[in-house]
């Protein structure tokens, strides 16, 4: 993100004007503000083949970051406006909210260039107040930092501001984490995302696979905890996950993690109990070999076949996808491992999903509820002596210790079981939250290891 980005060719509109790179991210951050979700509609819009390679590279990046630092880029309109941000219409606002990101956040684009174009994209009645707020910006930063918030106190407001996260979700990870633990965070929550992929061991090695990366352009190297994991840099996406017969698919590595404690073996039953879309469950079988059983449930009939789609893909014919309710225990049916990768608010996917910072942790308040009843439902299938991993992507305790706390205080038959991760890591108590911030670099993601005793 270091380079300065190419101006490469412009396709033409029907009405024989030109589709930018600006124009594209302006028309996607005002779809954002009606309810769309960033990564869908960056990724329609590069496969629609409307902008041509370093354009399309430029909208996505240009979208990405306005919506990730869309809190911040709000405070400095309503400093800089000659008008309240609430009187200043969606179009105009996401204008300024371009240009201030290019301005502010972003080295790849020289400064005249972003005033310039993003002025451009105004209105004519509105060009003279985008000029103007763009322009104070520059003579503001020129002579000195931007008056942000003071960092007082819990410093609420100031990690809100700073980090664009919303003040609700900033008190909760104060409350739980700490000030200064919560700004490390915030700040890992804000760099760009890995792609981490897991390798296929029944079509490929991890060595191999980062030998063939290698060789079509791309930067691989082996996750540090993950035995099957590779981190991989580079534009595009791989031909190991396009290909007829790919030899890995994407999932972060302490997705991978969750799998690796779960510890599946040859000839087992497994129960995936919030199965969709299948990476999960597709792990555990490429590590039982083909040999025993993983019943892959899914709430939603619709999601079921992904997983059947998924499983297919990579070759494993061991899954049995199911529509079924997790909630509720799954007959008489027994199983030696039990996963509950349950439903949960996100916050360990931030830098995925950058929509979700700006989410109030008030809307997810009755996922502890869901998941407590998931758990313990899915426990009940669990024979005698197996292993129960329960995992969320959320780094909240009350989705997390506190859902795991209240099963184990009313099922004494379970205790947690301490891990130690390939790497060195350990969860002596069973119990692990990994987040962003900490050496893996991983998403946020929460493991709890536990055995039934009788």
């Amino acid at each position: 993100m270091d380079k300065k980005t190419k101006h490469s060719r412009r396709t033409e509109k029907p009405d024989g004007g030109k589709t930018t790179a600006r124009h594209a991210a302006l028309s996607l951050l005002c779809r954002i503000d009606g309810g769309g979700y960033s990564n869908i509609l960056i990724d329609s819009m590069l496969r629609d083949g409307t902008l041509a390679g370093d354009e399309g590279a430029l909208a996505a990046y240009l979208v990405r970051g306005v919506t990730e630092r869309r809190i911040t880029l709000d405070y400095i309109i309503a400093r800089l406006a000659s008008r309240p941000l609430a009187k200043i219409d969606v179009k105009t606002k996401n204008i300024l909210r371009l240009g201030l990101f290019q301005l502010a956040f972003s080295d790849r684009i020289p400064p005249h260039a972003a005033v310039c174009e993003t002025v451009a994209l105004a209105p004519h009645d509105a060009r003279g107040f985008v000029n103007a707020v763009l322009r104070t910006y520059q003579r503001t930063v020129e002579e000195g930092e931007f008056p942000f918030p003071e960092k007082r106190g819990k410093g609420i407001k100031y990690l809100s501001v700073c980090y664009s996260v919303c003040e609700a979700l900033c008190r909760e990870l104060v409350a739980a984490y700490g000030t200064a633990r919560t700004e490390k965070m915030l700040g890992a929550f804000l760099e760009q995302s890995p792609l981490t992929l897991r390798v296929n061991t029944a079509r490929c090695t991890r060595d191999a696979l980062c030998r063939a990366l290698e060789e079509s352009g791309f930067e691989a190297s082996p996750t540090a905890a993950s035995p099957w994991g590779v981190r991989v840099t580079g534009a595009g996406l791989p031909a190991c996950l396009t290909g007829n017969v790919p030899t890995a698919f994407a999932e972060d590595e302490a997705a991978q993690l969750a799998v690796w404690v779960l510890g599946a073996v040859p000839g087992e039953r497994v129960l995936d109990a919030c199965a969709a879309p299948g990476t999960k469950s597709i792990s555990a079988a490429l590590e039982m070999d083909g040999r025993g059983e993983i019943v892959a449930c899914e709430l939603h009939e619709s999601r079921v076949g992904l997983i059947v789609k998924s499983a297919a893909r990579q070759g494993v014919g061991i899954i049995h996808a199911v529509c079924r309710d997790s909630t509720q225990p799954p007959g008489g049916e027994k199983f030696d491992r039990v996963l509950c990768d349950v439903p949960c608010s996100g916050y360990g996917a931030v830098r995925r999903k950058p929509e979700i910072r700006y989410r109030a942790p008030e809307e997810s308040a009755d996922l502890p509820a869901l998941q407590g009843a998931i758990l313990a439902a899915s426990a009940e299938a669990l024979k005698p002596g197996g292993v129960l991993v329960y995992s969320t992507c959320t780094v909240l305790p009350r989705e997390n210790e506190d859902v795991v706390g209240a099963f184990l205080a009313a099922h004494p038959d379970f205790r947690t079981q301490p891990f130690t991760l390939p790497d060195g890591t350990d969860a002596p108590e069973g119990i692990l939250t990994l987040t962003p911030d900490m050496p893996l670099g991983t998403d946020g993601f929460f493991i709890c290891k536990m055995v039934r005793t009788a």
